[in-house]
């Protein structure tokens, strides 16, 4: 079992199958089911439990135990009798489950357990997929509005190389398709006041991007929409203000390992050097050097920088290896008594070298 322990800095990670499903979820269960997701491991055996506890969802959401109790458990029926169809229309297939297998409540613990034709779904993040932090969608509100951050903040993630912004030309017909909005909604009165506005404000002052549009139309009638999306600077900054101090350049990256791990035995990395695996760590002069039972190596200034640069890509591309140094926290230490924690990060690794980051 895997005890899931949700905050808002928690990476949801999203394959571009899973972006494109088409399903009807409501506000919280999409929330529930990222928290879920995201949590999931190629290492994880098929029929693996994940748990969550009421009090710590109660938490995040600012509700008391009773009223979260309540609302989780509507939110896990609707996994549990809501579908998820993947489509394949070149192939001509599809294919279509439930978003958890089964549940169980006991003792201030909810137990899930995911279809295991859903798992390759989850972690196809080989090539495109949507990553953000939870926190970007933990204060929106209504169904729409977190299904249309995701189109927008893809659209954005997928035009990086041409700077923070991006356009895209939707027609409105394919957008009730994507969000799954009823035919009965039109678009003065509903699509536009009750989902784009709505969703403008929420973005502006919850989320990590921002958005403006454009109507096309078609004789009279709206037909397309041209959307503007782009950083949301305030925002951005106050989510990064740890990465801008610490994780921005190397030269600030080395003053918070030299902060945290010299002279004092603690080690912030690792590397095989012909099949010896060696902690890393620094010196009271601030100098990197490599440990394990056998021996001690000195790495020169070259070999030192390469280090450097190594870690601090891992440290920008993984939430977690940011959290464990500005903690100066022990690799080996979590290796021997965490296995769980260490194994996620070494995941966070496996998947920097397969996205070609490292």
């Amino acid at each position: 079992m895997s005890l899931i322990v949700p905050s808002g800095k928690m990476e949801v990670k999203k394959s571009e199958a899973l972006l494109k499903a088409r399903y009807q979820l409501g506000e919280l269960a999409i929330k529930l089911v990222s928290i879920i997701y995201s949590n999931v491991k190629r290492s994880d055996e098929v029929g693996k439990d994940y748990q969550i506890r009421v009090a710590d969802i109660a938490k995040l959401f600012n509700k008391n135990y009773g009223e979260m109790y309540n609302l989780l458990k509507n939110a896990v029926d609707e996994l549990l009798e809501n579908s998820i169809r993947i489509e394949d229309k070149e192939n001509k297939k599809w294919v279509a489950f439930n978003w958890i297998s089964d549940a169980l409540y006991e003792n201030g613990v909810i137990s899930f357990t995911i279809s295991k034709r859903l798992k390759p779904f989850i972690l196809d993040l080989q090539e495109k997929f949507l990553k953000y932090k939870l926190e970007n969608i933990l204060n929106l509100r209504g169904v729409y509005v977190i299904r249309l951050y995701e189109i927008l903040k893809d659209l954005l993630e997928l035009n990086r190389r041409y700077g923070n912004k991006a356009e895209k030309i939707i027609e409105v017909n394919k957008l009730r398709e994507i969000l799954e909005i009823p035919k009965s909604y039109q678009y003065s009165s509903h699509i536009k006041k009750l989902i784009l506005e709505k969703a403008q404000q929420q973005f502006k002052e919850h989320t990590d991007i921002i958005f403006d549009y454009q109507e096309i139309k078609t004789g009279r009638k709206v037909t397309h929409l041209k959307f503007f999306i782009k950083e949301n600077k305030k925002n951005i900054q106050t989510e990064n203000r740890i990465q801008d101090k610490y994780f921005s350049n190397r030269k600030a990256f080395v003053v918070l390992l030299r902060k945290k791990y010299s002279g004092n035995q603690k080690f912030f990395g690792y590397k095989t050097i012909n099949n010896q695996n060696y902690w890393l760590g620094l010196d009271s002069e601030g100098l990197i050097y490599g440990w394990n039972e056998k021996e001690i190596k000195d790495f020169n200034a070259l070999e030192s920088a390469r280090l450097y640069d190594l870690w601090l890509k891992i440290a920008q591309n993984s939430v977690l290896y940011q959290e464990l140094v500005t903690d100066g926290v022990c690799l080996r230490d979590i290796s021997q008594k965490n296995r769980e924690l260490f194994n996620e990060l070494n995941e966070d690794i496996i998947r920097l070298k397969e996205e070609g980051i490292i």
